[in-house]
């Protein structure tokens, strides 16, 4: 996500305040942060934005998400999003398989 750097490197205090929303919203509170990191990568699947995908599994295992939580959060995102995000479901698998084997 080097392009995302390079944004918020640039943008300033505009760039830091949405990488500051990120972190607040993932923080635990009445659910835990692994749990908000799912729901993160479900939407980011329902809405069909693979470099969001990238980053959510990563974030999602990262705060130990296991496969089978990937493959039911991407079960929801399916139900929610459609036919088309079976597509994107697939790529977060392949990735959080990949990153699993790191």
């Amino acid at each position: 996500m080097a392009n995302n750097k390079n944004l918020f490197a640039s943008t300033g205090a505009t760039g830091k305040a949405f990488l500051g929303v990120h972190e607040e919203a993932i923080k635990a509170g009445a659910l835990d942060s692994k749990t908000k990191a799912l729901e993160a990568l479900g939407i980011a699947v329902a809405i069909r934005c693979e470099g969001c995908i990238v980053q959510h599994v990563k974030g999602a295992i990262k705060l130990g998400a296991t496969r089978d939580e990937i493959v039911e959060t991407i079960n929801v995102a399916i139900m929610m999003g459609g036919g088309p995000s079976t597509v994107y479901g697939g790529k977060a698998l392949a990735c959080a398989d990949q990153f699993l084997q790191e």
